[in-house]
């Protein structure tokens, strides 16, 4: 039977690009986005695709400082988006966004089981809720970029 790490990690693959619960994953969500979609927003109503991106690659990247035992935030800030945005920078955001789902894997993966009910460096959340919640706000902000895309 496999652990609880192995289970959250299949969790996270499925988002990504696996066979997801919700019914689509990531890859297909960013299927067909170019940098003209990826930029297009409701004014004053919501983010872009490549803001909720951004914030995507952020919060990741946050979680893996919190799994690592830092409560440091990321060396850049949320939301963050290119000076320019054309087609190729949109490409290095999606490659950014994968590797920030590597990283987290690697992150999990690495992570002692015994110690997932262990608090994590945010005061009052253990390691599981911090892991669970990842996944949880990475659903949420998938369903707002499907949504965008229309």
């Amino acid at each position: 039977m496999a652990n609880e790490i192995n289970r959250i990690l299949k969790l996270f693959a499925d988002l990504q690009h696996g066979d997801c619960w919700i019914g689509i994953n990531f890859k297909e969500a960013f299927h067909g986005v170019d940098a003209q979609k990826a930029a297009a927003a409701i004014p004053g109503k919501t983010n872009s695709i490549w803001q909720l991106t951004a914030h995507l690659i952020y919060w990741r990247s946050t979680v893996v400082n919190r799994l690592t035992g830092s409560s440091n935030p990321p060396p850049f800030p949320d939301f963050l988006l290119p000076d320019e945005m054309n087609d190729e920078s949109w490409r290095q955001t999606l490659h950014d966004f994968e590797a920030a789902y590597h990283s987290l894997r690697n992150a999990i993966h690495n992570f002692r089981e015994d110690h997932l009910d262990h608090p994590s460096p945010k005061e009052g959340q253990t390691y599981y809720q911090l892991m669970l919640g990842c996944l949880q706000h990475d659903a949420y902000h998938l369903g707002q970029i499907v949504l965008l895309k229309k």
